[in-house]
């Protein structure tokens, strides 16, 4: 599993290194990108240097038992410093991020003099890449050195993920923001990692299984730095995606408003622009998605328009004024009051005589400046209170109070005409 985790984030460090790189080479005065360049080069070294067999094969070639796993630290140091200076220079003016990230460097470099001095003082006499952390634990120079090292990489990772949460909440574009969360969890979840190593070091004083605790946190670290990876990136490629993205949105709505269309259909088949097809067809189909979708809606609300001067213009106009009176939202209002008029009209509908041809329902769409995703939101709202109605067949289902104030009696020509005076359908 340990072997699987390093090769897959090596695999994704040295893609998010292509993908950054070949931003930089279009924006070469961006200093992010290019710390973020070397933040992800960073990162795939360390994550190959961690593949057994690479590790193996470079001892080998250097001579050194398990001088990888210095290497390894080294860069994860590097880069850990690496993407501090990158969230520095994208919440801060550049003269200010060029000062800290001078900090950063210098305590970098310190970082490394005193954890390499520390490594050559251990005796790695056997190779381990699997269980280097638990091999040396005995050792007071390892001590040393893993505190260091946890301690650098444990405050790094608290700075960025309280950074890039606080900016998140401060950015007004989505895929950045989007970006900045992920970002955040990942180190965030990097912290596990963290505390496992810690039970490492002192795992000899309170009996803890250091094998099995190894590979959890190597599940928290590479789970961490792949979420940092996707963070770093999500800003750039996301938006290519959201094509995609809407076409399956879409996709959805027309789906979930076959239920709805289907029962406007039932009652008053002319809605239709052609006979429909059989339902697996219906989902086979992926093509003119947008021009079904419209074709959805307008059918719906023809059908909407056709039923309504059947609808129970008492019942309508009780709904509404209890809804209002329970502190429901506008728009939760309009779907009460459009379910209840389709409902009562349903039930009116076989043989019925229209009584109440006056009466107008209140919309938030439908205007010049409406679209078709609102369209579709309201045109859902709606279904999902019909559909409770028609579960518990009633008029009005949230309470038996509502219930009876919805079904009270009452002078329908008067609620009706009071009714009419609503913004047009």
């Amino acid at each position: 599993m340990i072997t699987f985790l390093h090769v897959f984030c090596s695999v994704a460090a040295w893609i998010g290194f292509c993908y950054m790189l070949n931003s930089y080479r279009r924006n070469r005065d961006d200093p992010a990108l290019r710390y973020l360049c070397v933040t992800f080069g960073l990162s795939g070294i360390s994550f190959t240097l961690l593949v057994p067999a690479v590790w193996i094969r470079l001892d080998s070639l250097i001579g050194v038992p398990n001088i990888t796993a210095l290497l390894a630290s080294s860069g994860v140091i590097c880069l850990v410093f690496g993407q501090q200076i990158t969230l520095q220079y994208w919440n801060h003016p550049p003269a200010i991020a060029r000062r800290k990230a001078r900090t950063r460097i210098v305590l970098c470099g310190l970082t490394l003099a005193a954890t390499t001095i520390l490594f050559v003082n251990l005796e790695p006499l056997v190779r381990h890449p699997e269980d280097f952390s638990v091999y040396e634990g005995h050792s007071a120079y390892y001590f040393t050195y893993l505190l260091i090292y946890i301690g650098v990489y444990t405050s790094g990772e608290v700075i960025i993920a309280r950074t890039s949460w606080k900016s998140a909440k401060e950015t007004g574009n989505p895929h950045l923001r989007a970006g900045l969360q992920f970002l955040a969890v990942g180190a965030c979840l990097t912290l596990g990692y963290s505390a496992i190593r810690l039970g490492n070091l002192f795992g000899s004083l309170f009996g803890v299984d250091l094998p099995h605790r190894n590979e959890l946190s190597w599940l928290f670290g590479n789970t961490g730095a792949f979420l940092t990876i996707v963070g770093f990136t999500f800003p750039g490629w996301a938006p290519r995606l959201q094509p995609a993205y809407d076409w399956c949105v879409r996709f959805l709505a027309y789906h979930r408003l076959h239920s709805l269309w289907a029962t406007m259909h039932q009652a008053i088949p002319e809605i239709a622009l052609s006979p429909p097809g059989r339902r697996i067809y219906d989902f086979a189909t992926v093509r003119e998605l947008e021009y079904r979708l419209y074709r959805r809606v307008i059918e719906i609300r023809d059908g909407q328009l056709a039923l309504l001067p059947y609808a129970d213009c008492t019942s309508v106009v009780r709904a509404e004024a209890f809804a209002r009176k329970s502190g429901l939202s506008e728009g939760a209002i309009r779907s009460v009051t459009a379910a209840v008029a389709i409902s009562t009209a349903l039930n009116r509908l076989p043989g019925g005589q229209p009584s109440c041809s006056d009466m107008r329902l209140p919309r938030a769409t439908g205007s010049a400046d409406s679209d078709l995703d609102s369209e579709v939101t309201e045109l859902l709202a709606i279904w999902c209170e019909l559909r409770s109605m028609i579960a518990s067949n009633s008029w009005y289902w949230r309470s038996d109070e509502m219930r009876r104030e919805v079904q009270g009696g009452g002078d329908p020509e008067r609620v009706c005409a009071a009714h009419g005076s609503g913004a047009a359908a």
